[in-house]
């Protein structure tokens, strides 16, 4: 046997090799995870969600919108009405006031986010994002889960900013995160609402009515004064507007008072509403992003 047999017969065969079953000769693990997979959708969504978060931090209307307005908004209610309702009432002003500029400031979030989804569509970043080699629910799902960051953020620090007029959670942290959760579910339904119309209409100026809308919310509902303080024929609508029930929600679990109720009453709007316009902002966004 001479040297060079030896040499080759001492060398190990080549373990077989995958790449022929694989397109351009790619190994099987570098396409482990096909666009339309539950695992691609997590992870692409992930990554939509942190690119929004950091567009909106770097956007100062954006934060004044989610973040100062709503804070500035707790101490001003608090300046300019003071203990007339507490003395009224008889419970802290700050119980209805604080759950209700919370939901505002989500609602008010959710149109700032409108006004940013829009310019995205007239600047062909959805139709980009589209023609990726990605999931095609990662967009809008990502946008989704930025939305419950920004409301929980938001939520938290109107929580935080109504401690020092008086608000407190009497049921601990079972409370708190049952709170979180109204907060969660009302804010996303109205967002997914929002998403639906800026994304099937044409005009530009539709979010920005649904801003000055949600302000008239803030000033009829039973978080801003108490129902009976409204006139008799106009009652019932401030009594079961969406607004009103989850700010009672809230309040309740605050308080360890009337839960059941406005509880059924905020999941009944918000279910209602997401079945309403789920599946319009899945089109509005298919249709938007083949433009």
């Amino acid at each position: 046997m001479t040297d060079s047999t030896a040499t080759e017969a001492s060398i190990p065969p080549a373990p077989p090799s995958n790449t022929a079953a694989t397109p351009f000769g790619f190994r099987p693990r570098d396409q482990a995870h096909h666009e339309t997979s539950l695992r691609a959708l997590s992870v692409q969504s992930g990554q939509q969600c942190k690119r929004i978060l950091i567009k909106w931090s770097r956007d100062p209307v954006t934060l004044a919108q989610s973040l100062l307005y709503p804070a500035l908004m707790v101490l001003m209610f608090r300046l300019v009405l003071g203990e007339s309702i507490s003395e009224r009432t008889g419970v802290s002003s700050s119980y209805g006031m604080v759950p209700m500029v919370a939901l505002v400031g989500a609602m008010a979030g959710a149109s700032v986010s409108g006004i940013g989804l829009r310019r995205e569509l007239a600047g062909g970043m959805l139709h980009k994002f589209w023609t990726m080699p990605v999931h095609r629910s990662s967009a809008l799902l990502g946008r989704l889960c930025a939305e419950v960051v920004r409301i929980l953020v938001t939520t938290v620090l109107i929580f935080v900013v109504g401690t020092f007029i008086g608000f407190r959670i009497e049921t601990g942290i079972l409370g708190l995160l049952g709170m979180l959760g109204v907060a969660v579910l009302f804010g996303i339904s109205f967002s997914i609402m929002v998403t639906a119309i800026t994304l099937l209409t044409n005009k530009s100026t539709i979010t920005e009515w649904i801003a000055i809308t949600t302000n008239l919310l803030m000033f009829f509902n039973s978080g801003f004064v108490p129902v009976d303080a409204y006139p008799t024929w106009l009652q019932p609508v401030v009594e079961y507007q969406p607004l009103s029930c989850a700010v009672d929600a809230i309040r309740g679990l605050a308080l360890n008072g009337e839960i059941a109720r406005p509880m059924f009453l905020t999941c009944a709007w918000s279910v209602g509403i997401l079945a309403v316009f789920l599946r319009p902002a899945v089109i509005g966004y298919r249709k938007a992003s083949r433009k």
